[in-house]
């Protein structure tokens, strides 16, 4: 039961620490609370000598040791809080524990969120040049040049492994983000709420285990979360860290038949020369004949319907069949000596580094997060068990 009214209490107080012009501080109940209890133990000792009961008379005697205690454990929580900046300038040079783990949380989602840039990048160029880069087609009247590069048809098959680096980067990048929030909301709520209410909880005679508890969850949430960060990243600091990274210019897609017919495509003239209509161009190719005075006539019959139809379209078309047969035949050539998978086995290497740096970055995120967990669970059992509180903490410790 007190375990669930702990967990109700801290969903009630968990909105007060959003409102940051004026947070609720319930610092001014200790004192307060402090000589309630003991006006109540002075009243009770009386009671117990003018009844002259013995059971009173230990009850008080006993009480008036853990009211002392408790006063005590107060003042030594509070000068252990304050004096753990030491531990933090020792680890880090800065002075302010939270502060000091915020910034480890922001260097690493800063490495996470750049690894993430490289693999949406990565996938975008892949399925660019998977979709758009295999196929061209060059529509002239009444016929087409069609030229295909088939091993880009398949580099889609990449974009697997870098869908699933991304699902794990994505949770790394959730639970970074989370434990920095979650930072920032104890740095509001535990000095000035929960810490309050766990000292006087732990003053009432009535609800002791249920003080040294949030005593302890309090310590842990101020104490032990931050300096569980500053641990990992300590320990991170003797290794290596990856630094998932990529040269996105391999991953473009340049056939080198599309890089030589890139003149023609980028030149008006020719592209205009393509897409005229038959009319226009039986008039350029006639253009001999119009201008001659005498042969104007001809035009219309010996040069647009024997001439264009029976010599230059059907030369042209030959000539574009010639150009298509060559091409196939160096394309199979080259894809025959290996000089095909080119493209393909750029993007492989530059994929296969980036999955590898993005495996050892998320494996060292998932084992940072178990060494935050379990510090700060063992750390919040063990002195919850010393100060006399429960052990086993429903709900609390299911968080590792």
């Amino acid at each position: 039961m007190q375990l669930r009214s702990l967990a109700l209490f801290l969903f009630a107080i968990a909105p007060l620490s959003f409102p940051a012009a004026a947070p609720l501080d319930l610092t001014f109940a200790v004192p307060v609370m402090a000589v309630i209890v003991a006006a109540f133990l002075g009243v009770a000792n009386m009671l117990s000598h003018s009844l002259s009961d013995p059971r009173l008379d230990a009850w008080v005697k006993t009480e008036m040791r853990e009211f002392f205690a408790a006063i005590i454990l107060i003042i030594i929580v509070i000068a252990a809080v304050t004096g753990t900046n030491g531990v933090a300038f020792a680890l880090t040079g800065d002075e302010n524990m939270i502060a000091s783990a915020q910034g480890v949380l922001d260097g690493w989602l800063g490495t996470y969120d750049s690894a993430f840039e490289y693999i949406i990048k990565a996938a975008g160029q892949i399925r660019s040049a998977a979709t758009y880069s295999p196929y061209l087609n060059i529509p002239v009247w009444y016929f087409s040049i069609n030229y295909s590069t088939n091993t880009l048809g398949g580099i889609a098959i990449m974009l697997g492994p870098l869908s699933l680096a991304s699902q794990a980067l994505t949770n790394a990048i959730f639970l970074s983000e989370s434990l920095r929030m979650l930072l920032a909301f104890l740095k509001i709520v535990v000095p000035l709420i929960l810490l309050p209410i766990a000292f006087i909880a732990r003053l009432i005679p009535f609800s002791r285990k249920l003080g040294n508890t949030l005593i302890a969850l309090s310590i842990a949430g101020i104490v032990f979360l931050p300096f569980s960060v500053l641990v990992a990243s300590a320990l991170n600091s003797t290794i290596t860290m990856p630094n998932p990274t990529m040269k996105l210019n391999k991953l473009d897609a340049n056939p080198w038949a599309m890089v030589f017919g890139e003149f023609l495509c980028s030149s008006v003239p020719v592209r205009s020369l393509l897409f005229v209509t038959e009319q226009i161009f039986s008039a350029i190719v006639c253009l001999p004949l119009i201008l001659t005075p005498w042969t104007v006539g001809l035009y219309q019959q010996p040069c647009r319907e024997p001439l264009m139809h029976q010599v230059v379209y059907p030369l042209i078309q030959l000539i574009f069949q010639i150009v298509s047969t060559v091409l196939l035949l160096i394309w199979e050539i080259a894809y025959s000596a290996g000089m095909a998978h080119s493209y393909a086995e750029d993007v492989f290497k530059e994929v296969l580094g980036l999955l590898r740096a993005v495996n050892n970055l998320v494996l060292v995120a998932y084992i940072d997060f178990i060494i935050i967990g379990t510090i700060t669970m063992a750390g919040a059992r063990s002195l919850s068990s010393a100060l006399g509180g429960e052990w086993y903490m429903a709900g609390v410790q299911r968080l590792i």
